[in-house]
């Protein structure tokens, strides 16, 4: 990984964390979703020690290397899941997702919102997003009453316009457009409960997909 690179996600780590620090309680169990090697679930368990991390990822050599990670750090406070995360059923407070590709983010927030958990999901490949069997688009009343199936699918289109290479206002298009997309995934949390914020990292240079959802159900599940 190049030093420009290892610096923006860095950055994109920083603002997960930050996020996922303003909820933590202690003896509260966070999800990293999607982990990959484990970034974000690692600085998780060193940054939140009373707090309970679980990795959840369906790649084998992925886990390998967290595991070897968390061994060289000497961290105790997470666990590691080989599993496609909609096959995870166990209790927890918090779910995070770092650039969850296309209705990943989507069936990441359902996890949550089943769990009434909390949730920091950066979304990632808007493009890839299609009506599947689980899942129909616009997610939200508000946004189905007002753009169509088509509408909504050139919307996930555009939100992917977002490359540093393309011209200013070409990626500025990109950005409303994910920004309207997220919105439509906001509003159909909150139709179950939960507040929700659309923001983007900071800087927004750490990544052409910057947007962050972070929900909290309106009355929390105690532990």
């Amino acid at each position: 990984m190049s030093d420009v690179r290892a610096a923006r996600k860095q950055q994109q780590l920083n603002n997960l964390v930050a996020m996922v620090s303003e909820q933590a309680q202690p003896g509260d169990t966070v999800v990293d979703f999607c982990s990959g090697g484990g970034h974000v679930g690692i600085v998780l368990a060193h940054t939140l020690p009373q707090c309970q991390v679980v990795l959840i990822e369906n790649k084998e050599e992925s886990l390998v290397r967290a595991k070897d990670r968390c061994a060289e750090l000497g961290l105790h406070n997470i666990g590691f899941i080989q599993a496609n995360l909609d096959y995870f059923t166990g209790p927890f407070q918090i779910g995070v997702a770092l650039h969850a590709c296309g209705v990943a983010t989507d069936m990441v927030m359902e996890l949550c919102v089943r769990a009434r958990a909390a949730f920091v999901v950066s979304p990632c490949c808007y493009g890839f997003i299609q009506n599947t069997f689980r899942f129909s688009f616009p997610r939200s009343k508000r946004f189905v009453d007002a753009v169509s199936y088509k509408e909504h699918m050139l919307l996930c289109r555009f939100a992917d316009q977002t490359a540093g290479q393309l011209p200013p206002d070409r990626r500025l298009i990109g950005k409303q457009c994910m920004g309207l997309v997220d919105l439509d995934r906001s509003w159909a949390a909150e139709s179950h409960g939960y507040s929700v914020r659309v923001m983007s990292m900071e800087p927004q240079s750490c990544s052409p997909k910057n947007n962050m959802l972070v929900g909290v159900p309106v009355v929390r599940t105690p532990i």
